[in-house]
């Protein structure tokens, strides 16, 4: 009997927990005792060498806290599953065994519900005669387990809601097998990185043996595929129709990959690439070039899911794949006559009802970190609103149909572009079709899509991938979209602050005071205030280098009122009285800013500032939300596409007047973190904004409030921003 058990650095990890007489016992060919220390319902790491010359064809275990023989051999592979396991797998605990092919095997469960990993041995062998090290690591704040061959990640599975690993059983087992060899066991608490791992495996194995690094992008186009495969690809042979979906992916030349209905080929397919790889659920995996270091659980795990990729340092994207219902059957809706509207009203109970859902948990979470390009890819089951239009109508598919179909709009609306009409904007021209490849008799349409909120990158093309030499594997059509990232553009700064008539906390009038702050953050564009009368606002002009423009309240030309400070040369365009319900004056104006010099010829912003009612009255309370309106009415109509509002709105985020800006296309962002900007020199509450309009066209990089406790009653805030120069909206 060769095998062999050599836990010198396993003792030194389980020397915390246990007992000298206890560590010794785990030297037993039995198994070994986990520590106490280790929780199983908490984030773990397992790491072992393993050698074995040859697999026998009864999944035995390598490693395994729970009962896995006890469970009856299976192959698992259906529509929605591939490979072979044990039944057992469900039962509480973690098992590592080797396949009949010599690939190893991995799965753990938790009493109700089990997660597999089954690879193939052309690119995950441990049965070869050479040492070979694998292991797992469960990540609970993340949510998910990494999987680790040879030094390399191979696979971030999603835990999907699974619960505690502990078992029956304290002892972690070990294999009874004669031509197995187990050495250098590694079991502690925490999460393992991959660098972790891959610098731990090189000095132990050698430089020859040093695992293949991921690939830092090199600032080419970037390409990006969605793509539901059907049944894992297997439609056309459980191994043949796999092949021909890697030739597809290896050929269109896709650096990343969002893929519906992986359905346990997601490990064949990734690790012939040579690609990061999160299975995000049975369903749903997205597969990368460069290295995947978070992931976004949102919705649900067979329906939604992303990652943060890093392209390279500095460089990030996060990419998300989607699949949403299949039904209603829109053939059989033109085939009964339906109307346009009775197409959208029926299509919003399932579809359109789940991405208003997605879109719900989706946009605050890119708000955390709203400067990070966002990918959208996958089986949508819906037209397109842009492809059902007037001058569509006329297409067999359409049958005289405009249909405004809720998904898209509602992507659209919420500043998702599709890159697919980026690049060929005629329905007609390019109708795009990738439903269905496989049955050309049933009712065709573009119903995959790559969409992208992107910022600085842009689309150079998109097109829909549907041939392969032998046969296309899937019924569905591929779509392959190439981003380009622009250079970056210079950044604009937006100060607003109320500077309580330049009487600070110490109740000294000081202007001085006042122009050093707002010079220390070197704004672009400043909206001022509770200014007493446009002298004020000229001296702050002097003080600051910069230009100044006075908006009067109503009763007055040139006393009490707000101002805009500027870098950039500024217009006039109106000023206009707001509801009060106090005794006060309030009022909102408009400049016209021109960012030539700053983003080239044509590009100008409309800025408001303004200041509304402050009491806590009903009066007050009304008044401001009725200043929304007036605002909307009086200033916003023939405002060109980039708008910024500054003010002091005496309301937190999230009240009425909040809700209604936001309702007329304001968006503000504190990347999800409160601003408190009232009551210096401790401010406990925001009131004071910056709002931009529309969201798509702005990135916005920084947004903070400024530490200046004795100028005023207020803290300024200050936001640094980009407009997206190449989205319509921005001219």
């Amino acid at each position: 009997m060769l095998r062999r058990l050599c836990l010198l650095s396993c003792l030194f990890l389980f020397s915390l927990a246990l007992p000298l007489a206890q560590a010794a016992t785990a030297q037993s060919p039995t198994g070994i005792s986990i520590p106490e220390h280790i929780d199983l319902a908490d984030s773990f790491s397992l790491r072992f060498k393993v050698r074995l010359d040859h697999a026998p064809a009864n999944l035995p275990i390598l490693v395994a806290n729970k009962a896995w023989e006890s469970g009856a051999i299976k192959d698992y592979t259906t529509n929605n599953s591939y490979g072979l396991g044990r039944e057992s797998g469900a039962l509480a605990g973690f098992a590592i065994s080797v396949l009949p092919d010599g690939a190893w095997t991995w799965n753990i469960g938790d009493g109700h519900s089990r997660l597999d990993h089954r690879p193939e041995a052309a690119d995950q062998n441990i049965a070869d005669g050479r040492w070979h090290e694998v292991g797992f690591s469960i990540d609970r704040e993340m949510g998910v387990a990494h999987l680790f061959h040879d030094g390399r990640r191979v696979a971030l599975h999603d835990l999907q809601g699974l619960g505690s690993l502990r078992s029956e059983s304290a002892t972690m087992r070990l294999g009874g097998l004669d031509s197995l060899q187990i050495e250098d066991v590694r079991f502690q608490a925490g999460v393992l990185q991959p660098e972790e791992v891959n610098a731990s495996f090189t000095e132990r194995f050698g430089e020859d043996r040093q695992p293949r690094q991921l690939t830092e992008w090199d600032g080419q186009p970037l390409k990006v595929l969605a793509w539901n495969i059907w049944h894992g690809g297997r439609r056309k042979g459980k191994d043949e129709g796999v092949r021909r979906v890697v030739d597809v992916i290896r050929s269109s030349g896709a650096d990343i990959v969002l893929m519906q209905e992986t359905y346990g080929s997601g490990p064949r397919i990734s690790a012939r690439l040579g690609f990061d790889y999160y299975l995000r659920s049975s369903n749903l995996s997205i597969m990368s070039r460069y290295p995947i270091r978070n992931v976004h659980r949102l919705f649900s795990s067979f329906h939604f899911g992303g990652a943060t990729i890093e392209l390279k340092p500095g460089v990030e994207i996060q990419a998300y794949s989607l699949w949403i219902h299949y039904l209603p059957d829109v053939g059989k809706e033109l085939e009964d006559g339906f109307t346009a509207a009775q197409i959208v009203a029926a299509d919003q109970e399932t579809r359109g009802s789940q991405i208003d859902s997605i879109l719900a948990e989706l946009l605050p979470h890119l708000d955390r970190a709203p400067a990070v390009p966002v990918i959208i890819g996958g089986d949508f089951n819906s037209g397109s609103h842009l492809d059902w239009t007037e001058q569509a109508a006329h297409l067999d598919n359409h049958m005289g149909r405009v249909v405004g179909w809720p998904v898209s709009v509602a992507m659209q609306r919420n500043g998702f572009e599709d890159s697919y009409r980026l690049a060929k904007p005629d329905p007609v021209a390019a109708p795009g079709l990738t439903w269905s490849p496989e049955f050309p008799d049933s009712h065709q349409d573009r119903i995959d899509y790559v969409y992208m909120r992107a910022g600085d990158w842009k689309v150079l093309d998109s097109k829909v991938l549907s041939t392969h030499p032998d046969g296309w594997p899937s019924d569905h059509a591929a779509v392959l979209s190439t981003l380009e990232l622009n250079k970056p553009l210079p950044e604009l700064k937006v100060m607003s602050y109320n500077i309580h008539y330049g009487i600070g906390m110490d109740g000294k009038y000081d202007l001085e005071r006042i122009a050093e702050v707002i010079q220390s953050e070197k704004p672009d564009i400043v909206g001022l205030q509770e200014i007493s009368h446009k002298a004020m606002a000229e001296e702050l002009g002097r003080l600051t280098g910069m230009t100044a423009v006075f908006g009067a309240s109503k009763g007055s030309d040139d006393a009490y009122g707000d101002a805009v400070l500027s870098r950039f040369p500024l217009q006039m365009v109106h000023s206009l009285s707001l509801p009060s319900a106090s005794s006060s004056r309030y009022q909102a104006m408009a400049v016209d800013v021109n960012l030539a010099k700053l983003y080239g010829e044509g590009h100008s912003l409309r800025f408001i500032n303004t200041h509304f009612d402050w009491t806590d009255s009903l009066g007050s309370k009304e008044a401001r939300r009725a200043s929304v309106r007036v605002i909307e009415q009086g200033l916003c109509g023939d405002m060109p596409g980039l708008a910024i509002l500054t003010g002091d709105l005496n309301a937190v985020p999230g009240s009425a007047p909040l809700l209604d800006l936001d309702e007329v296309g304001w968006h503000h962002s504190a990347f999800g973190q409160p601003i408190f900007t009232h009551g210096a020199p401790d401010p406990t509450i925001q009131i004071d904004y910056v709002l931009l309009r529309p969201k798509v066209a702005w990135k916005v990089l920084d947004s903070r409030a400024v530490d200046a406790p004795m100028a005023s009653d207020h803290y300024p805030t200050v936001m640094r921003l980009r407009p997206v120069i190449d989205s319509p909206e921005s001219r």
